[in-house]
């Protein structure tokens, strides 16, 4: 099956505490980092990147919202349904994120 990787609808969290969409649902696969060092982050202390593939990502790691640390990514879920959101404490926080 052939794909075409695209970009995560955002790759920063605007507002620090407010979720975003990365991943729309529908999709066959895809990765989001959390980049290792706080200048690759746009923070000034790296922070981990809250995300969750069900519903809105709190800031925390429970339930279904994880925490990735610095330097961690995550598989998106091939023929995942649900949309993807993540959350940051730092308002501006860069990742990575392309889905297929």
């Amino acid at each position: 099956m052939a794909v075409t990787p695209t970009p995560g609808t955002v790759t920063v969290v605007a507002a620090g505490g407010t979720p975003v969409v990365v991943i729309p649902a529908g999709i066959n696969g895809g990765i989001i980092t959390n980049p290792l060092l706080a200048s690759d982050q746009s923070v000034s202390s790296a922070e981990p990147l809250y995300v969750n593939p069900i519903s809105n990502a709190a800031l925390y790691g429970y339930g279904t919202t994880f925490a990735l640390q610095p330097g961690q990514s995550w598989d998106v879920i091939p023929g995942q349904t649900t949309q993807t959101t993540v959350n940051a404490t730092t308002s501006g926080h860069t990742f990575t994120a392309v889905y297929w």
